[in-house]
């Protein structure tokens, strides 16, 4: 009698991933490596079975080892930089690898993601104008795709050309009516127009879509989001507030579109701002703390979750003001 070489561990882990249950796919996945350790199948699903546990650094080794033991698969290059840039921000190793891949003669999917992971890493370097330009020439050979043509919304938006982005959402919306990232999306760059009625009908459609994905958000009043930051203020140790006593906190809905224009990376969604000088810097320049209101509210389903939010970004931008860096500000409590 003839004994199989291998008792099914890389079909059984294959069925495991699909259904969810990431633990039991590991390890159904290195058992099949334990047998065939020159293979990169195995590899492969065990990297994206401990991405799928958020165990990223481990699921970035086990997609370099597949990739080693099949350096041509474009299918795990692929998935290496997505994992580089949506999770790990490493987004030149991302943009290095699709760069390589493009350089290839690819089928028509990888092609098609290929150009869409680069356009993310290079919208997540700045580097917009470059962006789109791979999401158009994706979208040349794929003009009905939501995706491309999401992401291409999404790019214009953040970086302030507010009405292409319109457009382009209303396309997305023309050819996939019940999408609900499209929706909440569309509801940004409408309030961002003005449009703050035609901004909520999007956001509660969204919201009718994806009910645990997209949550109203909380709201609140200027003179209440005035009296948190007041009463945050007020509870930090003596020598911070000597500090930062003649520093104003300003409340606005958004950064300005000039903001937005000139800082690209940061983009119209951040939630506060701190501007001027540094404390100890003598140029006379104006120094002040911003909190937006509109945004902090889309971050927050409740309105506990959104009167922490506020003391917590009003803390962070001290901390900026105080020329904390950003470990500084995690050390002391402040990101």
């Amino acid at each position: 009698m003839i004994m199989p070489r291998e008792p099914g561990y890389l079909e059984r882990a294959d069925e495991a991933y699909d259904a969810g249950q990431f633990e039991e796919a590991a390890e159904l996945y290195r058992k099949h490596i334990e047998l065939e350790p020159d293979l990169p199948e195995g590899y492969e699903g065990l990297g994206l079975s401990l991405w799928g546990m958020d165990r990223h650094s481990e699921a970035l080794n086990a997609l370099n080892t597949a990739q080693r033991h099949d350096p041509e698969n474009a299918g795990i290059a692929l998935n290496r930089a997505a994992l580089l840039t949506d999770v790990l921000q490493r987004h030149q190793d991302a943009a290095a690898i699709c760069e390589e891949l493009l350089r290839r003669k690819l089928n028509k999917a990888d092609l098609r993601d290929a150009r869409l992971t680069a356009a993310k890493a290079m919208f997540r370097l700045g580097r917009d104008r470059e962006a789109i330009g791979l999401l158009d020439t994706a979208l040349r050979d794929a003009p009905r795709d939501v995706e491309l043509l999401s992401w291409k919304a999404h790019v214009l938006y953040e970086s302030g050309q507010y009405e292409k982005a319109k457009a382009v959402h209303e396309q997305c919306l023309r050819i996939d009516p019940n999408d609900p990232g499209v929706h909440w999306d569309y509801g940004l760059v409408l309030e961002k127009l003005g449009d703050a009625t035609a901004a909520q009908a999007e956001f509660e459609r969204a919201h009718e879509l994806a009910p645990e994905e997209f949550l109203p958000p909380a709201t609140i009043s200027e003179k209440e989001m005035e009296r948190i930051a007041r009463q945050t203020l007020a509870e930090l140790p003596d020598d911070f507030r000597e500090v930062i006593a003649n520093v104003p906190v300003v409340i606005r809905d958004f950064p300005t579109r000039q903001f937005v224009l000139e800082n690209p990376t940061l983009g119209p969604q951040i939630l506060g701002l701190f501007t001027g000088n540094i404390h100890h810097e003598s140029q006379p320049v104006p120094t002040a703390i911003m909190l937006f209101r509109k945004n902090l509210e889309k971050v927050c389903a409740t309105r506990e979750e959104l009167e922490e939010e506020i003391r917590t970004t009003l803390l962070h931008e001290i901390g900026h003001y105080l020329g904390l860096s950003e470990d500084d500000l995690r050390a002391r409590g402040l990101a």
